[in-house]
């Protein structure tokens, strides 16, 4: 009898909605206001392909030769020690992923406004009201099993697959408008290094995401084959659809259009249809597409995350009753539970703590989440580099260099945020030495 569980075809839904989230719906308009022409555009975004296209490639081969629950967490374990694995968890748990689950709860409720009222009218403690609402909805559903989260997410990820795909039939069937932006005020040329050091931090914000498919890795029905599959085919689906999208915000808007917009999902949609007096009604689709996409890598961060925390249980790194799965849906409901308040906990955190702004919580937890998930990419590199395979060795390289740059460029954009990343790093490692003071450490398989 077959073994029940995810297909390639669930893990590539998981990592395109990893991926595919409301990063596309506005970081082109901060990407576009970096560069200095439309070449430089589609530059920076084929750089993020080829960057998530080696990530791919290093995530599928980790995934393959160490199989099972917990993703990055378990390869850093196995092949680099016990405090860089803790650290992860812990970055990944109070940090990553919480941080994660903040930004798009906001920009959910500010698409959602827009689509109910065709403007943003919603006060900022509204905003983070509707944001928690829907980080708790996700954690409700996930609570009751993987099956139930992962349908959930497949029709999602379909439902922004669509979204994309409507703006790309429209920017081929329209064109530029009158509804486009007023453009910037003319400003002179950064020159191409500094435009691309400027356009990649948003690019690469838009384009993380797929390790989300390693983390429920031990759930495929084929481990060494279904994970890798849809962890390629899922970031190919995404390269893809990011650079088409692009074509179709410069065909509808133009490069200074594009650069001037804040809202550039819907102000394409207004673009295109404006002609026959549809632009605020297609503003309005588009918005509320934009918004069921917000739930959906809402939905996928309380799904996948949380079982790394179960690894960490596995290793002794966690309460193992919080990491436990459990034994009628498989799933580890109180780490679910635990991963989804952290996300809430922390977005209340700092909104109190900014007084109640709702966009400069935003702009923190954004350049964090980034800045200290690209150490652990670089980490999972190294890792990778261990495997005594050198078929492998040129990309993990190329893929760690990269990272690498990534994380100096987070410091050069929000130096605030990435102290506070490292914080908590520094306050992870003390954790653990306490915690293993004593006790049998982490060993590596």
């Amino acid at each position: 009898m077959q073994r029940q569980g995810l297909s390639a075809f669930d893990i590539g839904c998981v990592v395109i909605g990893g991926i595919i989230g409301v990063g596309i719906f506005f970081t082109p308009a901060k990407v576009a206001a970096a560069v200095d022409d439309e070449t430089q555009v589609i530059v920076a975004w084929s750089l993020g392909g080829l960057v998530a296209g080696l990530g791919a490639l290093v995530f599928a081969r980790l995934a393959r030769a160490l199989p099972g629950h917990g993703g990055t967490f378990v390869w850093i374990a196995r092949q680099l020690g016990p405090l860089p694995a803790f650290l992860y968890g812990w970055a990944n748990w109070l940090v990553i992923q919480a941080g994660a689950l903040g930004v798009i709860g906001i920009v959910f409720a500010d698409n959602l406004d827009v689509a109910l009222h065709g403007a943003r009218s919603f006060a900022d403690g509204t905003k983070v009201l509707l944001a928690v609402l829907a980080i708790a909805a996700c954690t409700t559903i996930n609570a009751l099993g993987l099956r139930a989260g992962s349908r959930v997410q497949n029709v999602l990820t379909i439902t922004k697959l669509l979204a994309i795909l409507a703006l790309v039939l429209l920017a081929l069937f329209a064109g530029t408008s009158a509804a486009a932006p007023p453009p910037r005020a003319a400003e002179p040329p950064r020159g191409w290094f500094p435009a691309m050091a400027a356009a990649m931090l948003p690019v690469m914000f838009a384009c993380g995401g797929w390790q989300q498919g390693a983390f429920v890795g031990g759930a495929a029905r084929n481990p060494r084959r279904d994970v890798p599959l849809g962890i390629l085919g899922g970031v190919a689906v995404v390269v893809v659809a990011y650079l088409t999208v692009n074509l179709a915000f410069l065909r509808l808007l133009g490069f200074a259009g594009a650069a001037a917009s804040s809202t550039i999902g819907a102000d394409a949609a207004r673009a295109g249809l404006s002609a026959f007096g549809h632009g605020d009604a297609a503003a309005r689709v588009l918005a509320a597409m934009i918004t069921i996409s917000a739930f959906g890598i809402v939905n996928t961060i309380c799904l996948a995350p949380p079982y790394v925390l179960h690894a960490m249980s596995q290793q002794g790194l966690f309460p193992r009753r919080l990491g436990a799965l459990n034994e009628g849906t498989g799933t580890p409901v109180l780490a679910v539970v635990v991963q989804g308040g952290q996300g809430v906990l922390l977005l209340l955190a700092l909104y109190f703590a900014y007084g109640g702004k709702a966009s400069e919580v935003l702009g923190f937890l954004l350049d964090g989440v980034v800045f200290v998930d690209w150490i652990f990419y670089a980490l999972a590199g190294i890792a990778a580099l261990r495997l005594a395979d050198g078929r492998s060795n040129l990309i993990a390289v190329a893929f760690t260099l990269a990272a690498a740059t990534i994380c100096l460029g987070a410091i050069v954009s929000n130096g605030t945020a990435s102290l506070a990343g490292l914080v908590v790093l520094a306050l992870g490692w003390l954790v653990h030495a306490l915690s293993r003071r004593g006790g049998a450490p982490l060993t590596r398989a």
